[in-house]
């Protein structure tokens, strides 16, 4: 849809129109899901951040301006929610890069090998989950998402200089999390950083 129809949307829903409320719920609710997903990493959780987004978006509908998109608004709701959520439980989860969506989606390794990714894949995950949380929610919507740092830092609420530092210090302190640990080759590391 474009940006024109989304803003359509977005007027006929602030009306009242539920019917364009859930056309923007159907557009959003994916990427909003995924970005809940990759910072807590529970789909039961993810699923309740996508509910309390939406939820909290139809309540506030009126406070979003006139000719601006809904997503970043969206997001930062999630990432707050999200944000809410890890601080309670004391759980981190992080980023996955795109190499792991090329490793999850081989169809062509032998099962060897695939578990041999697996065994990767999860000390990666440990050593993203180590990262604070800003850092590591910057790496998903950067990664993950593929969000420019000026939607970041609206996203986040914060200037484009500071979301370049803190993805400068996620990207080294991951790589400083993946130097450390052994049992990771070496080639990696360097695909990460």
């Amino acid at each position: 849809m474009t940006i024109s129809g989304e803003l359509d949307l977005i007027a006929r829903a602030k009306e009242g129109d539920f019917v364009a409320f859930e056309r923007l719920y159907e557009m959003h609710r994916s990427a909003i899901f995924r970005t809940a997903l990759a910072i807590t990493n529970d789909r039961a959780v993810a699923e309740e951040i996508l509910q309390d987004t939406f939820l909290r978006a139809y309540k506030n509908l009126t406070r979003v301006r006139d000719g601006v998109s809904l997503s970043p608004w969206l997001y930062r709701i999630a990432v707050n929610l999200a944000y809410d959520w890890t601080s309670k439980q004391k759980r981190w989860l992080a980023a996955v890069h795109n190499v792991f969506e090329r490793i999850v989606n081989s169809t062509s390794l032998s099962p060897e090998r695939s578990l041999e990714e697996l065994e990767v894949q999860n000390l990666l995950y440990e050593a993203i989950n180590r990262l604070e949380f800003k850092q590591r929610t910057t790496l998903v919507l950067f990664y993950l998402q593929d969000f420019s740092l000026t939607e970041i830092a609206e996203v986040m609420d914060c200037p484009v200089g500071t979301v370049k530092s803190r993805l400068h210090y996620a990207r080294t302190n991951l790589k400083q999390e993946l130097l450390t640990d052994r049992r990771l080759p070496g080639s990696l590391i360097y695909e990460f950083t």
